[in-house]
């Protein structure tokens, strides 16, 4: 009798709080996954200046994304001296595209802020290329900033492939892109004809998808 009793009540308990236990489990098991799949990069500085093959002066860090798809990314720009004119953001692609391409609309995306700035107004330029804006005619924003050196990328994409992207926490894209342009990103800065420059890519983090 007393086993029965106790067969009965596990039965109860299941009954009555089976799903919500399943729940709790569920979501601790998607915790786990994403914080396994948080990853971090140390501070990195482009050097812009002239290399054999690369158009423009530029400089490139590519994240190690293990095969998997971007989640989302996170990091902030910083000048290093006061350089004259200069270009930094990132670029997301497919396996076609290099790391030496700035703009590839076919195989990937390109938004970057630059030198162009307002600095009474505290108003900072960005450019867009995706789709149809193309190298003359990339889709534009601005954004308001506080101090130069703090000016923010923050990239969040989910399962449908509905990329947001903000700058300084002000939404400049939100759009659904090619799944396929998930699977390559670049940091990267440069400059036209100017002379070299540096700029820092400070608090680099970034998330993957999980597989299956």
């Amino acid at each position: 009798v007393h086993a029965i009793s106790i067969l009965v009540t596990l039965f109860l308990f299941k009954l009555i709080f089976g799903k919500q236990i399943s729940n709790l489990l569920s979501i601790a098991k998607d915790k786990l996954v994403d914080t396994l799949n948080k990853k971090s990069h140390s501070d990195w500085v482009a050097n812009c200046k002239e290399r054999k093959l690369w158009p423009q002066k530029q400089d490139a860090l590519g994240l190690d994304l293990k095969g998997h798809y971007l989640k989302s990314l996170y990091f902030s720009i910083a000048l290093i001296g006061k350089p004259q004119h200069w270009r930094a953001g990132f670029v997301l692609g497919n396996e076609k595209l290099k790391a030496n391409q700035i703009i590839e609309t076919e195989n990937g995306i390109t938004i970057h802020i630059g030198s162009d700035y307002d600095k009474k107004e505290k108003i900072i330029p960005i450019w867009k290329y995706y789709d149809n804006f193309s190298n003359n005619n990339p889709d534009f924003s601005s954004v308001k900033f506080d101090k130069m050196e703090e000016n923010t990328f923050s990239v969040n994409i989910n399962n449908n492939n509905f990329m947001i992207v903000k700058v300084n926490e002000e939404i400049i894209f939100a759009k659904k892109i090619e799944p396929s342009f998930r699977r390559r990103v670049y940091l990267k800065a440069w400059v036209d004809t100017s002379p070299d420059c540096k700029v820092k890519f400070k608090n680099i983090k970034y998330s993957l998808m999980p597989q299956g």
